[in-house]
């Protein structure tokens, strides 16, 4: 079987995130994983801190996010569609600090992550195999390619 697909245009603001993950959820239900599966948990952890990040500071066209998700094989791919070209910027959240960790928690669970530009913006994308566990060391978007970086 080829590859499946679900593409959203997401409100940014902050309160059309329970309803993307609701729907995402039914989406990999669909595609035949478990609801509480791992892989299932990390996709929309995923999912969710993109999407946030996108609302928070990409800047979207007429205020909508475009995200994407497909299931090849046993992988999961989700791609974010923001406004600004500029590259996400991972940063060191204090113990105190109520936000901030998202792109940790996207490295940590992905195989594999990274941008490109986009012509609207830049495309930001994720990759969560079947068997996602954190990682004790954080790494992503650390390579000095503006174009594309991957861990």
């Amino acid at each position: 079987m080829g590859a499946r697909r679900a593409v959203w245009a997401v409100d940014s603001t902050p309160c059309s995130v329970p309803a993307l993950r609701a729907n995402a959820v039914g989406v990999l239900q669909e595609w035949g994983l478990g609801a509480d599966s791992e892989q299932t948990f990390a996709v929309i952890l995923v999912l969710t801190e993109l999407v946030t990040n996108a609302g928070r500071h990409g800047r979207p066209a007429l205020g909508l996010i475009d995200a994407e998700m497909w299931l090849d094989g046993d992988k999961v791919s989700i791609t974010i569609t923001d406004g600004t070209a500029e590259a996400p910027v991972l940063r060191k959240a204090r113990s105190d600090d109520e936000s901030g960790r998202g792109l940790e928690l996207i490295s940590s669970y992905a195989e594999s992550s990274g941008y490109e530009p986009h012509r609207t913006g830049k495309r930001v994308w994720a990759v969560i195999g079947p068997h996602p566990a954190p990682e004790e060391g954080f790494l992503l978007l650390t390579t000095p390619d503006p174009v594309r970086s991957a861990v």
